[in-house]
């Protein structure tokens, strides 16, 4: 049977390699497309009735990309596809009755783990035989979705090895590699869709939530890996917790796998990882650290007692700052994400947070909300109390504290870029510390020699340069939201002019200050770029263990060394935003900001007026967005509105944070920025003029351009002449229910 799987490819998709490989055993003939941006709709379904296949699996982990995936089924039916289309991941798993009984043209639903599951699928559609007997699935029956029993949680060991179906990504020359060595959780955080998957599958199933492969069977797959590359390699696990609840089981667990690789004579290695910061101590730091950790996920997640408290968090907040610093003290670059809101956070707690971004300046943070993801605990508690809107693709909810509520409204609009935006400085100040670390690890030479020492002291430099532009970034970002907290705090919230005056005034300083580090992180990843340019010194070749050599065998993966030491030459990726939770997916410039950013002082203008024309309709029909949740993607297919147009470069990126609100989702009135617009820029070149028009605005808008360069025109197009190739563009976006902010950087036209 011919498959295709489709998923997100930010990085390479190790549960479609799972299943690929699962399939692969069985005799099926497996194609992979990747799926990133809503964008590549139209394009991935051509690809994928291109392979003419009999089965398509769509995989969809998450449920910000929902939308997304099921647009995408029903192009597919509309384009004549006439097989089995089934899905599976967090998501569908959890909402399978919605993505069943609505028309997404989906047939069948993977419940949970998929590898056994996917594969008794397609012998049972290449024999014609009943659906209904094949355990962890959900069919339709009738037109109602009923699920089989369910298929047990079983032993890691006993799965494939992932099918490598693309070149790795290399960070500064080194070929990075997603690596799974555990399943599960033991913790009950009220937001994690993670935790809630597993514990679905044990009720339904039976096993064990948390599973590890055992420290060999890792160690076997790192070596083939490691030796296909021919040198050092990067080992990102994408465990939902790489450490152990007890720090002593970590170090016995990490030292087992690297004994094993020493027996499969492996080399140095950098591991990535994710851990609780209750699991965390400085002896058990400095032990990884020269083991070959380099980089940390702590899961920090709110630095407010009372947040953390509501989030299901069951830490002890003295146990966050501990865990950070510890981190610093050991050598190991560690980032980490703030759910600054949550139902029930109060300006208060929003500025333990803050004080806390500063008080650890250093560690680079992002910052969103709590999103309610299907089935979760905090979904369930918001719908049962009747605070949630939205539907299964998506939901919303309003903050119980006005005053709270309107300073995320606030943050959302003026931090839209910089903290949602997958290339927005959050994203990258995320990847300045790993990239300096990455340079320690594999670049900066051993012994005492002259110029060992030249090249020792040139890395610290460049550690030394990331750690202070990460502080300052921080820094900056703290006081931005302390301002957006004095707002909040202050205003008269009937004031609806005033707030959404001085928060695009906001948004657009924080859009000039973006252009400034933008700069500032090109140029010293530039810098280490040219340091990393000449290539990675790989040891001499060594024979394969036989040993190992017949594990890979045994997983049918003796032949795969070959292509895989071709795919470990792919394309050089120097950035790398931001771990998880994350996660598709970068001279001296510690110089503060200059206080003349080249933005002109700007007065927004006042909102349009109501022109009558309908708020579904769109001022830019060509480039349209689609139309909302549930109510008309087929609308949206007959016109394939929203597959051109965008200026959305392609991005393989790894560990993303996104703006996972949903999207056109309408907001309470009683508070400023109900509903948004959410517009992006469309630009062509014509020499030195850029032609720039704002896209997406489906309801009528007012304008304020602001830029680095002569800006010629108003309203919803203009002409730029840059002032340079670094120079950027920004635009104030001003609706009825809203105001956004939009920035374009020359060097991206």
């Amino acid at each position: 049977m011919r498959v295709t799987l489709v998923g997100a490819d930010l990085e390479e998709n190790l549960g479609l390699g799972m299943i690929a490989a699962s399939l692969s055993d069985a005799g099926h003939t497996v194609a992979i497309v990747p799926f990133d941006e809503a964008e590549e709709r139209e394009s991935v379904a051509r690809r994928v009735l291109a392979a003419r296949p009999d089965l398509v699996g769509l995989g969809v982990q998450f449920q910000h990309r929902a939308f997304d995936f099921l647009a995408l089924s029903r192009r597919l039916r509309a384009l004549g596809f006439t097989g089995h289309l089934t899905c599976g991941g967090q998501f569908p798993t959890m909402a399978y009755r919605e993505v069943l009984e609505r028309p997404n043209g989906v047939d069948s639903v993977v419940l949970h783990e998929g590898e056994q599951t996917v594969r008794e699928l397609a012998d049972a559609l290449v024999r014609g035989a009943p659906l209904r007997a094949i355990r962890g699935l959900a069919i339709r029956v009738d037109g109602v979705a009923t699920r089989s029993e369910g298929r047990p949680l079983g032993e890691l060991d006993r799965l494939p090895f992932p099918t490598r179906y693309r070149p790795h990504s290399r960070h500064l020359g080194v070929p990075f590699v997603p690596i799974m060595g555990s399943r599960g959780c033991w913790g009950s955080c009220a937001y994690c869709s993670i935790t809630t998957f597993y514990r679905d599958a044990r009720a339904h199933g039976g096993g064990k939530t948390l599973r590890r492969r055992s420290p060999e069977n890792v160690a076997a797959e790192m070596a083939l890996l490691s030796h296909a590359a021919g040198g050092p390699c990067i080992f990102c696990f994408h465990d939902d917790n790489f450490f152990e609840p007890r720090p002593r089981d970590t170090l016995a667990r990490v030292r087992a796998i690297r004994e094993a690789l020493d027996g499969f004579g492996v080399g140095s290695i950098g591991m990535i990882g994710k851990c609780r910061p209750d699991t965390v101590e400085p002896k058990l730091l400095r032990e990884l650290r020269a083991l070959g950790v380099i980089r940390l996920y702590i899961g920090i997640e709110n630095a407010s007692q009372r947040g953390a408290d509501h989030l299901g968090r069951r830490t002890q907040n003295r146990r966050i700052s501990e865990a950070l610093r510890a981190a610093e003290e050991a050598g190991i670059f560690t980032c980490y994400n703030l759910l600054l809101f949550e139902p029930e956070a109060t300006l208060d707690d929003v500025a333990e947070n803050v004080a806390f971004i500063r008080a650890h300046a250093t560690h680079p943070v992002n910052f969103c909300r709590a999103e309610p993801y299907y089935g979760t605990p905090l979904h369930r508690r918001l719908a049962e109390a009747s605070a949630i809107s939205g539907s299964y693709l998506g939901f919303d909810y309003r903050l119980v504290d006005d005053r709270a509520e309107l300073l995320f409204r606030v943050c959302a609009a003026a931090f839209r870029e910089r903290n949602f935006a997958p290339l927005g400085v959050g994203n990258r100040t995320m990847g300045l510390g790993y990239a300096a670390k990455v340079l320690e690890q594999f670049h900066a030479p051993r012994g005492d020699s002259p110029a060992a020492r030249i090249a020792q002291a040139e890395v610290a430099a460049l550690v030394r340069r990331a750690t202070e532009l990460t502080r300052q970034i921080s820094l900056e970002t703290a006081e931005l939201l302390e301002r957006a907290l004095v707002l909040a705090r202050e205003v008269d919230l009937g004031d609806r002019d005033r707030i959404e005056r001085e928060t695009a005034l906001l948004g657009l300083e924080i859009a000039a200050l973006d252009a400034v580090r933008h700069r500032q992180i090109d140029a010293l990843h530039a810098d280490m770029d040219r340091f990393a340019a000449a290539p990675v010194q790989a040891p001499r070749p060594r024979a394969i263990p036989a040993r190992l050599l017949q594990m890979a065998q045994g997983v049918a993966l003796a032949s795969a060394l070959g292509a895989w030491s071709i795919g470990c030459g792919g394309k050089e990726t120097v950035s790398d935003p931001v771990p998880p939770d994350g996660g598709k997916q970068d001279s001296n410039v510690s110089d503060p900001v200059p206080s003349d950013t080249g933005f002109d002082t700007l007065v927004v203008d006042a909102l349009p007026p109501d022109t009558g024309i309908d708020a579904d309709a769109s001022i830019d029909a060509p480039w349209a967005d689609p139309a909302p949740y549930d109510s008309g993607i087929d609308a949206a297919d007959a016109a394939d509105v929203d597959t051109f147009g965008r200026l959305e470069p392609k991005r393989r990126l790894l560990d993303q944070f996104r703006d996972t609100s949903p999207r056109r989702s309408a907001r309470s009135d009683d508070l400023p920025f109900s509903s948004p617009p959410s517009p992006s820029l469309h630009a062509t070149r014509d020499g030195d003029v850029v032609h720039v028009r704002i896209v997406g605005a489906l309801v009528p808008v007012t304008t304020r351009w602001r830029g680095e360069g002569a800006i010629a025109g108003e309203g919803t197009e203009v002409e730029w002449t840059p002032r340079g190739p670094e120079a950027s563009l920004a635009v104030a976006v001003r609706s009825k229910g809203g105001v956004a902010i939009v920035s374009l950087r020359a060097s991206e036209v």
